[in-house]
């Protein structure tokens, strides 16, 4: 810190230097980069895919030296490669290392050394490397993927390994205004063209750290300027508070305005991914900095406004401007905790990680620099809060002001939940106004002031509670729109655009050449028809619909796929009388009596295989309504697309002609859910509650009514995330608290200050311990049987589907018989399994899958995982259970082998995929953490305070206690105390007792002893007083005895003198007695509450002279009041005065500062100082003795009395003195509450 006592502008001229460099670096390195971006661009690319390259060859070299391949290939090949590597032996695939990729390579397909391959499925480099006359090897790089499908699992797109975020063209040729990426021998791979390059203009890394070395001399000169600027009272403070307001404000919007830091150098942190409000938070790096401004700014503020008080001003106003004042203060106190609530909202909508612990309980960097940024705002509104409470017009006794609050408030709050839709953020704002404004009402009557500790607690309760409402009402709200969205779905009977696309499609189908000339062929592949018509023609619907495809042959036989409708007019038969014709060409739609909203489109298309021959196509469209929790649909549906309509976890019902049309999920809505509840209006706008479940519903003209029903997220569910946010508060502002405590060296004696907090630690720590050592545990055991629970499932899920296939009466054709039919089976097999089945040949090719859009995307390969491949055939395990990735989903697969006999090859093998093993574990994970979370928050809360109950009833007593030994005296009667327990405390009180009761007896023996003392101390300072006064009126008798013997002629003017000498003297012996009765006998106080600044005023008055002396007085603004004795405390005052202008030497102009000064903790100070020659030191211990004075006249007891009379009135006196300089005597007296 002391580089900062330097003056501030050598830190302002550091800072414009570096900003000044920093922009010459950059528009230089700008400048650079504009001439030739693109070829700075491909030449990033060339030295990423040459690294590339030369490390698949360096593996592919490794490799031959375990060919030829044998049983154990797998098993010692795998761990060497960690690259896609693809074996052929002649033509014939023996060995591959990865399943996810579809090349689609072959040795006769790729010629060159490093090749370009494209397909559908994307772009590879292919690096290829011959093994003799038999074997090639292959590593694949993937360059460009391309799924067919875009969602949060599948991203198209470049491998941004080697392409970074630019985005590119890759072309296959040299072209013109493209950048070729070569090999390092020089050969050429592939060209580039660069799109858009300005994003990619970043001066880099050192021209960012000088603008960030720029930003700390420049915060170190904002430091000193302030630390200078506020040591000077007056005006320099608000200037020092508006420079750090605008010296961080306007750097900040500029930084916004220009897009700093990316707009230097790209940081992730600063990147719209994962959180984006608008141009002024734009990222969550932004939403940090803009944190820590605002909280510097409300640091700074609250230093300087702490100091302000109202309450004078207040009572000083007329009735009509308190009444401004209070609502006004009120009204900024309820938008402080609305922006709160908003502040939650925001940051929940706006970003993509999820903060509520029922819906996701991974913890990242990006959760975690959210909490920090809530952390954040909660420090700086805690500030702002402490300061608008410090400034409400609450008083002790008087209960309008705290009234006037109250209304205002809650009328505000109800105010606001009639504009803002938030079921629990309106109840929790009221109750978070009214605990703040009665905690703060609480502690200005009794006097008080909020610790540390406790308005820590309340702050933590108050953040969270309202982050919980904020997640809380943000769930229901968009779950009760999903609801409302999919009973709709239920109940509608067409979609006119779905009709539309559909005729659409069956015209490109009539046209496509390649669809006719297949049909022409003697042998129609029924499976590639199929594939290409989904794939081609109807890629905009198969997303939202489920697809079948027919074909008719001239004859109207069915050519695939085969099933009981053998025949078109059978088929005519069946379907066309329950069908409707639709507005479109050959298209009819068949809705389900049963099921409202289901319904099939029909399109029939005829292809003309000559002019007097053609082929029905027929293709059949239902809405896909997927299962409850299943992650597959999710997977298989384009982004950009119509969401597939999930089914809740709970279900969904239809109600129709007083009876239940079809209901589905797991609710009951037969047992549970009563039909009266329908005709409750709020089921239709807001839903209902019943039966531990949330139920909204819709109804059709007809009288139809779909629900739909979720779990209740309710009061459990709010508690869960308050439970993480406190936890989170708690930990986190601790945490802060204990390292500044740490920082200032203050830790032992923070922790050892009082009873009360080591009584406090140690019980919370006592139970907090435990709590997080059991809650661990618990979680540990209880996720491990979790996990174990669902690998059991998953291996009897493959058991069952392995033995079905074995022992049914098609499982010995498995391989052999046809596509189409064994298809159908294994659809029906998958559906009785819950499961989807791929079936894998002995070769570990795909044969069936009961989900071909699964490698019809590319999401997964047609290859079986070579890791389970070599367990099961080289090394003959029963199972394997493997984690695996599609896209971005993690999941787990199951493989099985199909064989007769333990001991015989596979025939092929099983694999069941679980898609939703991630989604099930997260499921019970966010069961188990929360139910934990609720608990221990519970119990914390609890032992929170119990402990605090402990506390008290442990150090009240010894509170008590210790008053009462503060008012134990030997001059008055001291009251014992009653305490009827038995405990250590009653022992010490009886103890206490005992020993009033022994003081009482030494204190009437000491009493005694002191009278005597007393009487003597006093005879013997009367004595010496009377003594010094007779003494000259002795030798005054004497010498006029002795004047008149001797028969002196001035007989007469000595008598007169020496009578003048005697009245002189018998007056200072009349003072001397009055002034002595005066100490002994001092009259009783008249206590009464005062107002100490006119006191001072009247008794300064009374010694005002300006042609002899100097009186400064310095008074608050605000009225002091005190409880005294008014006729008592002026004295003290004059007495006071008057000592310190005779202090004054002649010679010197007396100058008196008299100053009140409240330290607004319950006390006032009056300083009272004079410019005289001070006390000597050796004199300073006697100055409030009785009898000791300095002066040449007086009795020495005037101090004496004034220190009587402040100690009475319970308050204290005082001084400092300097020789030479002057003497300040400082009175100190207990405060009355307005």
């Amino acid at each position: 810190m002391k580089s900062l006592r330097l003056s501030p502008f050598i830190f302002l001229f550091l800072a414009l230097l570096l900003v000044g460099a920093g922009a010459f670096l950059q528009e230089s390195v700008h400048r650079q980069l504009v001439e030739a971006p693109g070829k700075e661009i491909a030449q990033e690319i060339t030295t990423n895919v040459q690294a590339s390259i030369a490390k698949g060859r360096a593996q592919l070299r490794n490799i031959v030296s375990d060919l030829p391949p044998d049983s154990s290939t797998f098993s010692r090949i795998l761990p060497k490669t960690t690259i896609p590597v693809f074996v052929f032996q002649r033509n014939s695939l023996v060995f591959w290392s990865d399943h996810t990729l579809q090349p689609e390579i072959s040795p006769s397909a790729v010629r060159q050394p490093v090749q370009l391959v494209e397909n559908r499925f994307g772009r590879y480099l292919v690096v290829r490397e011959q093994a003799g006359v038999q074997y090639t090897l292959f590593a694949v790089f993937p360059l460009e993927t391309r799924y067919g499908i875009n969602n949060a699992y599948l991203k198209n797109g470049l491998n941004p390994a080697y392409f970074d975020n630019h985005e590119v063209l890759i072309q296959a040729e040299r072209s013109a205004g493209a950048y070729p990426v070569l090999d390092r021998d020089g050969s050429f791979l592939f060209s580039v063209s660069v799109l858009e390059s300005s994003d990619w203009l970043h001066a880099g890394p050192l021209t960012l750290a000088l603008y960030v070395l720029a930003i700390f001399f420049w915060l170190c000169f904002l430091r000193a300027a302030w630390t200078r600027y506020t040591s000077i009272t007056g005006s320099s403070q608000i200037w020092a508070l508006w420079l750090v307001i605008l010296g961080l404000l306007v750097p900040r919007g500029l930084m916004l305005l220009m897009g700093f830091p990316n707009n230097v150098h790209e940081i992730t942190l600063f990147s719209p991914r994962v959180y984006a409000a608008g141009w002024w938070s734009p990222s969550l790096g932004d939403l940090l900095l803009n944190e820590l401004v605002l909280l510097t700014i409300t640091l700074v503020v609250y230093k300087l406004g702490r100091t302000i008080r109202f309450q004078a001003d207040f009572w000083k106003t007329d009735q009509k401007r308190r009444l401004v004042l209070g609502v006004v203060l009120s009204a900024t106190l309820v938008l402080l905790l609305i922006s709160w609530y908003e502040f939650y909202r925001s940051l929940i909508i706006n970003t993509q990680v999820s903060l509520d612990i029922t819906q996701s309980v991974q913890l990242g960097l990006e959760k975690l620099l959210l909490f920090t940024a809530i952390i954040l705002h909660t420090l700086l509104l805690g500030f702002v809060l402490r300061l608008l409470l410090n400034w409400l017009p609450l008083t002790k006794a008087d209960r309008l002001p705290f009234a006037l609050v109250w209304c205002s408030v809650l009328v505000l709050s109800l105010a606001w939940a009639f504009y803002r839709d938030a079921p629990s953020g309106n109840w929790i704002l009221l109750f978070a106004v009214a605990v703040l404004v009665t905690w703060e009402q609480l502690h200005r009557k009794f006097s008080k002031v909020a610790g540390a500790y406790s308005s820590i607690f309340l702050l933590n309760i108050l953040s969270a509670s309202i982050g919980a409402a904020a997640l809380y009402d943000v769930y229901t709200v968009q779950l009760r729109e999903e609801k409302h969205q999919l009973a709709s779905q239920l109940l509608r009977d067409r979609d006119e655009i779905s009709e539309y696309l559909l005729a659409k499609a069956a015209e490109s189908i009539q046209k496509d050449v390649i669809l006719i000339h297949t049909l022409r062929a003697p042998w129609v592949n029924g499976q590639f028809l199929d594939r290409k018509i989904r794939r081609q023609h109807l890629q905009s619907l198969s997303d939202a619909y489920t697809v079948k495809v027919r074909l008719f042959d001239v004859n109207g036989l069915q050519l695939y796929p085969k099933d009981s409708l053998m025949t078109w007019q059978g088929f005519v038969a069946a379907w066309v009388p329950q069908a409707k014709a639709t507005t479109q060409k050959g298209q009819s739609i068949k809705p389900s009596a049963e099921e409202p909203g289901k319904f099939t489109y029909l399109q029939e298309i005829k292809l003309a295989l000559n002019p007097y021959q053609w082929v029905t196509v027929l293709l059949e469209l239902s809405p896909k309504v997927s299962a409850p929790n299943s992650v597959l649909p999710e997977l298989l549906v384009n982004s950009q697309s119509a969401q597939v309509e999930a089914i809740p976890s709970g279900g969904y019902a239809i109600w129709r002609n007083g009876r239940w049309l079809k209901t589905s999920g797991l609710f009951e809505y037969g047992q549970y859910f009563s039909p009266t509840l329908m005709k409750t209006p709020q089921l239709y706008s807001q839903g209902i509650s019943a039966a531990d479940y949330h139920h909204l519903a819709a109804e059709s003209p007809n009288g139809t009514v779909a629900i739909v029903s979720t779990l209740d997220y309710g009061f459990r569910s709010w508690l869960s995330n308050f439970s993480l946010l406190f936890l989170v508060h708690t930990l986190a502002l601790f945490t802060i608290l204990g390292s500044l405590v740490l920082s200032k060296g203050r830790l032992v004696k923070t922790i050892t200050s009082t009873f009360s907090t080591k009584i406090q630690l140690f019980l919370n720590m006592g139970v907090l311990v435990p709590l997080v050592l059991v809650s661990l545990t618990i979680g540990s055991l209880v996720t491990d049987s979790y996990r174990q629970d669902l690998v059991r499932g998953y291996i009897e899920q493959g058991e069952f589907v392995r033995q079905n296939i074995l022992t049914s009466n098609w499982g010995a054709v498995l391989f052999k018989g046809r596509a189409d039919s064994l298809s159908r089976r294994v659809n029906r097999l998958a559906d009785i399994s819950q499961a989807e089945l791929n079936i894998y040949d002995a070769k570990g090719q795909l044969r069936i899958s009961s989900q071909p859009a699964l490698f019809e995307a590319g999401v997964l390969s047609t290859r079986l995982n070579p890791q389970a491949y070599g367990v099961l055939r080289q090394q003959g395990l029963n199972r394997v259970l493997l984690d695996e990735k599609a896209g971005t989903l993690p999941y787990r697969t199951i493989y099985v082998p199909l064989r007769d006999k333990p001991t015989d090859a596979p025939k092929g093998y099983l694999g069941i995929p679980f898609f939703d093993s991630e989604k099930e574990l997260n499921s019970k994970l966010i069961q188990l953490i929360t139910t934990i979370l609720n608990i221990f928050t519970v119990l914390f809360l609890v032992f929170v305070t119990l402990s605090y109950a402990a506390t008290r009833a442990l150090t009240v007593p010894l509170k008590l206690l210790t008053e009462r030994l503060k008012r134990t005296t030997l001059t008055e009667s001291n009251e014992k105390l009653v305490y009827e327990s038995n405990d250590e405390i009653g022992l010490l009180v009886r103890e206490y007792n005992h020993m009033l009761q022994k003081l009482e007896e030494s204190k009437q023996e000491l009493a005694l002893r002191e009278k005597e003392a007393a009487w003597k101390e006093m005879a013997r300072q009367v004595a010496h007083e009377i003594k010094n006064p007779l003494t000259p009126m002795k030798l005054s008798l004497q010498y006029l005895r002795k004047a008149m013997a001797e028969g002196r002629s001035n007989i007469d003017e000595l008598v007169g003198k020496i009578s003048n000498t005697m009245i002189t003297q018998i007056d200072v012996l009349s003072d001397i007695a009055t002034s002595f009765s005066n100490f002994t006998s001092m009259p009783d106080l008249k206590m009464e509450v005062l107002e100490l600044n006119e006191l001072v005023r009247r008794s300064v008055d009374l010694h005002l002279s300006p042609q002899q002396h100097q009186m400064n007085l310095q008074l608050p603004q605000e009225p002091i009041l005190v409880r005294a004795d008014e006729n008592q405390l002026i004295r003290i005052f004059n007495n006071l005065l008057l000592n310190a202008l005779q202090a004054v030497p002649s010679g010197k102009t007396p100058a008196i500062h008299v100053t009140v000064q409240p330290d607004y903790k319950g006390w006032v100070t009056v300083r009272i100082q004079d410019n005289g020659s001070g006390i000597p030191e050796e004199v300073q211990p006697k100055i409030f003795v009785p009898n000791f004075s300095t002066k040449y006249s007086g009795s020495g007891i005037g101090l004496a009395v004034v220190k009587k009379g402040v100690e009475a009135m319970g308050g204290s006196i005082w001084f400092e003195t300097q020789e030479n300089v002057g003497t300040t005597f400082f009175l100190k007296l207990p405060v009355v509450q307005a």
